[in-house]
């Protein structure tokens, strides 16, 4: 019974989530006409100008994992600096997988489940991928297209 309480408010943070990114969206673009504002990612990214990972981190990635990449304890990893998050192969595949069942990140156990986004083109995985890899304490490398394409 309490399997079936946890899948059913996991749907229904999906719903929300696939709901509020659209918002989320929306005011990316609204932000993104202010000059003022700073790219919270590391790198070449110019003054005003946000990361092309980061309208698709807002719409699909968020309500889980937080605007801050903090995660949900127990339920959803951070995206902070961690052996997965470095792991270029890995996340590629689990963009493209999904992930279910426990997986530990940082010592903790996380057991959730994560859908497959593998109806996102290779443009928009290499994107969020490179924008998780490069915000929330990570400087890593960013995933190219090619590399996307070659794991589908």
């Amino acid at each position: 019974m309490r399997q079936f309480y946890f899948y059913s408010i996991m749907l229904f943070v999906f719903v929300l989530g696939s709901c509020s990114g659209k918002k989320s969206a929306n005011n990316n673009q609204e932000q993104s006409e202010n000059p003022k504002e700073l790219s919270d990612v590391t790198g070449t990214q110019a003054l005003g100008e946000p990361h092309p990972g980061k309208a698709v981190y807002q719409k699909y990635c968020l309500t889980c994992h937080q605007s801050d990449g903090s995660g949900v304890p127990g339920m959803f990893p951070p995206l902070s600096p961690n052996e997965w998050i470095a792991d270029k192969d890995k996340m590629i595949e689990l963009m493209l997988n999904g992930q279910s069942g426990e997986i530990t990140v940082n010592g903790e156990v996380y057991n959730s489940l994560m859908p497959a986004h593998d109806f996102l083109s290779d443009e928009q995985i290499a994107d969020v991928i490179s924008y998780v890899r490069m915000s929330f304490g990570n400087d890593l490398e960013a995933v190219s297209q090619e590399e996307v394409a070659a794991a589908r």
